[in-house]
């Protein structure tokens, strides 16, 4: 069982990290955040930022969307500085189209009263009312913040070189600037975990799943939710720019992909006919080899804790919130009992206590 008085590094600065580091803090933990960049370096800063509940069923990370709308509420509730924009979402792709009764689907008539800057509205689309949208940035600095202000340490430019080890046990880290002893370890530093894994002898296949986030400038409202489709995937920011995400090409290389986006929405949404690029991204997503997320402990290197999924803005506050449980009681969640990272290895168990 993990005290109050044991110390706890969590490596990453993005989401996923600060999210862990505010709900163990919250808790009296302390909290040490280290990160090689700065807070939102990573796949975060190119997040479209989507709480996103909308899967089948039988989808490996369903019940973790479902219960993110409420914790992300919670968190608006304790945190008031935390913004999120519930404007639902907007779903007119395939997948949204095939897995949704027909009955629940907005035709054409309430589709243009939704969203009337449609030039071509759908015959049919989904209206997920639930779904919100945060800026993944900014809601990262605001979590560590709070944890901060209740104790945490956080440290940037800050990379991890090694570990230190008593047995099969990780006792700390080795970083540029001294070593940095700790209780556990929780690996939160997206397709970073991989190399730092690797380098403790137990690698995880974590792949790099590349997406482009593009922000144009807009001279007035267009759009009064998410939007989805075949053709376009857009919102608005808390400023009034409209972000777009697009996949990184098969083919390689981002050229042209802004000015095609950029066509598409000029294409579909009156109101954009003077919308501008004003930058773009790519985040590296980190997506597990199986598609399921991997959450828990690390089978022969005991200490150390791994939490990684995409999409990970959706399920942050979620799995910051049993993260923590998990950590600070020691008792597992049935819910994450399916992603523990045993499942890649052959004859090692489920999770290893702090104790173990």
């Amino acid at each position: 069982m993990c005290a109050t008085e044991k110390h706890m590094i969590v490596v990453g600065a993005g989401i996923m990290g600060a999210s862990i580091a505010y709900h163990l803090a919250s808790r009296g933990i302390k909290v040490t955040v280290i990160d090689k960049d700065h807070p939102a370096a990573g796949a975060t800063g190119s997040s479209f930022g989507w709480i996103h509940t909308t899967v089948s069923d039988d989808a490996p990370d369903a019940l973790l969307r479902r219960a993110s709308v409420a914790d992300w509420h919670r968190l608006e509730k304790e945190i008031p500085e935390l913004w999120v924009n519930w404007t639902g979402a907007l779903s007119y792709d395939d997948f949204s189209l095939e897995s949704q009764a027909d009955d629940s689907l907005l035709r054409q008539p309430g589709i243009s009263q939704l969203e009337p800057a449609l030039n071509n509205p759908p015959q049919r689309a989904y209206y997920a009312q639930q779904d919100g949208a945060v800026d993944p940035i900014d809601a990262t600095r605001v979590l560590l913040d709070k944890a901060c202000s209740l104790g945490a340490t956080l440290k940037t430019q800050t990379a991890v070189i090694g570990f230190t080890r008593a047995g099969s046990k990780i006792t700390g880290i080795e970083t540029s600037e001294g070593v940095l002893k700790a209780d556990c370890l929780i690996l939160a530093c997206g397709t970073g975990i991989s190399p730092l894994l690797d380098a403790m002898g137990t690698p995880l296949p974590i792949m790099a799943s590349p997406a482009i986030l593009l922000r144009y400038g807009a001279t007035g409202h267009v759009v009064n939710t998410l939007i989805s489709g075949h053709d376009i995937e857009v919102r608005h920011t808390r400023n009034g720019d409209i972000l777009a995400v697009e996949d990184y090409p098969a083919t390689g290389g981002m050229d042209g992909v802004a000015s095609d986006t950029l066509t598409a929405m000029k294409v579909a949404l009156k109101g954009t006919e003077s919308a501008q690029l004003l930058s773009q991204s790519v985040g590296l997503r980190p997506v597990p080899e199986d598609g399921c997320p991997v959450i828990g402990f690390m089978g022969d290197a005991t200490g150390v804790y791994v939490a990684v999924m995409h999409p990970a803005v959706t399920c942050a506050a979620t799995l910051g919130r049993m993260i923590s449980e998990e950590l600070v009681t020691g008792k597992s969640l049935e819910m994450l009992e399916s992603y523990r990272p045993a499942r890649f290895f052959s004859g090692q168990g489920g999770s290893r206590s702090l104790s173990s």
